[in-house]
């Protein structure tokens, strides 16, 4: 059978190979340590479809098994019609490759019609926030246990400083864009928001920062056309950690949780005139350090929000048995996402 994927329509250009397994076996298959192919010899008729992963407002992202080598990556289909688009963020990928808590990037191929296609690294486990919709449908009161979300917290923490490092600002920091292996590695994902924050010269730039899921935006964001210099593009990824953590330790919403559907105007009020989002006081299963590592990062003026290098070295992270939370985390996302 030839190796192939074969164009549909735009939005469907990866097709299933014959003997693909069924649906229930695709996620749960082991991809095994192959060698990528080099970027130069990879092509879209060399790989194909195995699963479908998910899609969102920009893009739609599956699986697929490179012929020749047997190497499986997450193959991400570009909705945007501006080809300049793909190009910045296969910019940002590039300034960001070698991250070891960065999701690899390989390549930026070109589909029919021009569409861009990403050819990235293949996480074996999901998304945090998957971990989390499987823990409420089973019943499971609560999320990540604490000692597993230190070091989640740890590893995020990690990426970022080694986006910020290479002048890249996430700014769209949220569970879903957190992808999780079966080696409890914790990767960011998802570029398509990121910006480079400094010129070919080194000079300091002004991004807009508007994009993104407002669920995770800090007070500043929701200012019109708002843009921030380097530092204040780095603080908001903090501030949308501190939420994401949150949310990953009540298993919940931290902004209007008993709204399922809240519009955009409820959020800005939530998160621009009400309290911070804070582990609530009553929870005595929180302990000091989280408490005050989620308070670091969702303080509302942003220069007094804590910095990635003062995260680094927050007690929440530093005095955590590395060990006992590695195997937390290995732990949970094998019971729940494999």
């Amino acid at each position: 059978m030839a190796c192939s994927v074969i164009p549909m329509m735009p939005h469907e250009m990866f097709c299933p190979a014959a003997s693909a397994a069924p649906p229930h076996q695709r996620m749960r298959a082991s991809v095994p340590a192959v060698a990528a192919p080099a970027p130069e010899e990879l092509r879209l008729s060399d790989l194909f479809w195995i699963a479908d992963l998910g899609e969102g407002g920009f893009a739609r992202v599956c699986k697929a098994r490179h012929c020749r080598t047997g190497a499986v990556f997450a193959l991400k289909l570009s909705f945007d019609p501006d080809p300049l688009v793909a190009e910045k963020e296969a910019k940002v990928l590039a300034r960001a490759a070698g991250a070891p808590h960065v999701v690899d990037f390989h390549a930026l191929l070109r589909g029919p019609g021009g569409k861009a296609v990403f050819v990235l690294e293949y996480v074996d486990a999901g998304s945090l926030d998957r971990l989390l919709l499987l823990r409420r449908r089973r019943g499971l009161v609560g999320g990540i246990p604490e000692a597993a979300l230190a070091e989640v917290a740890a590893q995020c923490v990690v990426a970022l400083a080694q986006l910020h490092s290479r002048g890249v600002a996430h700014l769209d920091v949220k569970p879903d864009n957190l992808l999780a292996s079966a080696r409890g590695e914790i990767k960011i994902s998802d570029f398509n928001l990121s910006r480079i924050l400094y010129g070919g010269s080194g000079e300091r730039l002004l991004v807009p920062i508007t994009g993104g899921t407002r669920a995770y935006f800090s007070p500043e964001r929701f200012a019109p056309n708002a843009h921030a210099g380097p530092h204040g593009a780095m603080a908001a990824d903090v501030w949308g950690l501190g939420v994401t953590v949150l949310e990953l330790f009540l298993g919940r919403r931290a902004i209007l949780p008993g709204v399922e559907k809240a519009y955009v105007e409820e959020i800005e009020q939530a998160v621009c005139d009400g309290e911070p989002p804070s582990v609530p006081p009553e929870d005595a299963e929180a302990s000091a350090e989280l408490r005050g590592f989620v308070a670091a990062c969702l303080q509302k003026e942003p220069t007094r929000r804590a910095t990635v290098p003062q995260l680094l070295s927050h007690p929440f992270l530093t005095r955590r048995d590395v060990e006992a939370s590695r195997s937390a985390l290995r732990e949970i996302i094998n019971e729940t996402l494999l």
